[in-house]
């Protein structure tokens, strides 16, 4: 009943796929500066680890492009073929991801910050992926349990998770918005979005408590990171 359930669901979301389109145009845009201009000479501060973090998070983006595409094209078999794909994809994000925020702090430390300081520039990344573990946990949880509508919104939730590492960039490196500015635009985005999709679920008669979870979390973090004094 519950995949049942999830598949009238899906009916109300059958353009997912395309609208997630924006997120690889986000991330290219985002990158580009920093990453992709420099192709194939790399600065020296963009090491191997780099590379295998960009890569991996590329390919999460690609996968959470085509999975609802997949869905709307009933290749289920396929769907749950590259769903299997993310058992392996996100250890690995996680583990580069916090190399990555062992080499930012220690770049912090070597540019002058207290360890205070340091730790406080990574209070937003850390959280980013925490969240991204936490909705992948739940996402996997739901869809274990057949439940296909509250797995859909944590991976939706996911996506979000992702934006501001590509609407962040785009705003610092093309329109030379400061860090904590363009963090708290990514923010209150995220923000708009949860509720947007909670009012859109609730008109539907849908069960919208992924959303209303990850809100909620962001809320948290949030007022955590007013009270720090919106570090970056």
């Amino acid at each position: 009943m519950k995949a049942d359930a999830g598949r009238r669901s899906f009916d109300s979301y059958r353009n997912l796929g395309y609208i997630l389109l924006v997120f690889p145009l986000i991330i290219v845009a985002g990158f580009w500066i920093p990453y992709f201009s420099q192709i194939p000479r790399f600065d020296s501060s963009i090491t191997t680890s780099v590379h295998i973090h960009a890569l991996l998070l590329f390919a999460w983006v690609a996968l959470l492009v085509i999975q609802p595409l997949t869905i709307r094209s009933r290749a289920y078999s396929i769907h749950r073929l590259l769903g299997k794909t993310s058992y392996v994809l996100m250890p690995l994000i996680a583990v580069f991801s916090i190399a990555m925020l062992r080499k930012e702090y220690q770049e912090n430390l070597a540019g002058g910050m207290t360890v205070t300081a340091a730790r406080s520039a990574e209070y937003l990344s850390t959280i980013q992926v925490t969240l991204f573990a936490a909705f992948y946990g739940l996402a996997i949880a739901r869809i274990l349990k057949r439940d296909i509508a509250e797995h859909m919104r944590y991976m939706i939730c996911i996506a979000l998770v992702l934006l501001p590492a590509g609407l962040a960039r785009t705003l610092g490196y093309w329109f030379a918005v400061n860090q904590a500015a363009s963090q708290t635009v990514c923010l209150a985005l995220i923000d708009a979005c949860l509720i947007s999709l909670i009012v859109f679920d609730r008109r539907q008669n849908f069960a919208s408590r992924p959303y209303v979870v990850a809100l909620a979390a962001y809320i948290v973090v949030e007022t955590g990171w007013l009270a720090l004094g919106r570090p970056v």
